[in-house]
């Protein structure tokens, strides 16, 4: 990993946080690892975070294999496809300061929705719809959940969990190829991903054991605030 011993702690500490919330909540590592990594260690955006995102999301489909909806979720699926082409486009064309903008953008409209509390009902249409925004945002930030998160709120807790670990599995396949189509992801990304699998690991292992000891209140007030920090900070450093 070519990566200093600076840049390497404050990945596995954002990762490591990341899984935990997603661990908690269903959705969320890349919400709060991709703003940090996109400054500290931008060669980590978006492929190795999509390759990271695929095993936890992997993990999370198994322990919530019962409540798993394949039927409804291929919408969404389907709509991640020109999503995902679209934002390996932008990849190619936009710069690094676009593209942190772009990041915090993303973030900061997912909080905002999530304070307003945006109600959208799961449809054929709004899953698709959700599945071609979080195609253009996953591909190129790694930040895919929030558009069909928002779809899937009025669902029940495990039901949530699980349609979007199997959606985040497809989701992620589908941005790597379509990066790696691209040349903007390759072995090493994977090799990196690796290096920094402990940290995905250990966060979703102590989410497993205090998920259900903590007030769900406390926790979504606590990633508004992460999350809006994390926004203003990419925000910032793209206009600098």
């Amino acid at each position: 990993m070519d990566l200093s011993l600076y840049q390497l702690l404050i990945a596995m500490l954002v990762v490591f946080l990341g899984s935990l919330v997603q661990g908690m909540i269903g959705f969320g590592m890349a919400i709060v690892a991709a703003p940090i990594l996109y400054i500290v260690a931008p060669s980590l955006v978006p492929g190795t975070l999509i390759c990271m995102a695929l095993f936890l999301s992997l993990l999370t489909a198994r322990k919530y294999r019962g409540a798993l909806d394949l039927a409804e979720m291929k919408y969404a699926v389907a709509g991640r496809v020109p999503g995902s082409l679209l934002g390996a486009y932008l990849l190619l064309v936009a710069s690094k300061d676009h593209m942190s903008l772009f990041i915090g953008a993303a973030v900061l409209m997912a909080v905002f929705a999530s304070l307003f509390s945006v109600k959208v009902r799961a449809t054929k249409l709004s899953l698709f719809v959700a599945g071609v925004v979080s195609g253009v945002t996953g591909t190129t930030s790694s930040i895919g959940g929030p558009p069909v998160a928002l779809v899937m709120q009025n669902e029940t807790g495990d039901k949530i969990r699980a349609s979007l670990s199997i959606y985040f599995v497809f989701s992620s396949f589908i941005s790597l190829i379509f990066l790696s189509a691209g040349g903007m992801v390759g072995v090493h990304d994977v090799k990196n991903a690796l290096v920094l699998l402990p940290a995905v690991l250990l966060g979703s292992k102590i989410a497993s054991h205090v998920s259900h000891r903590i007030d769900q209140r406390v926790i979504r007030n606590a990633l508004l605030v992460l999350c809006s920090i994390a926004g203003v900070t990419a925000i910032a450093s793209g206009v600098r």
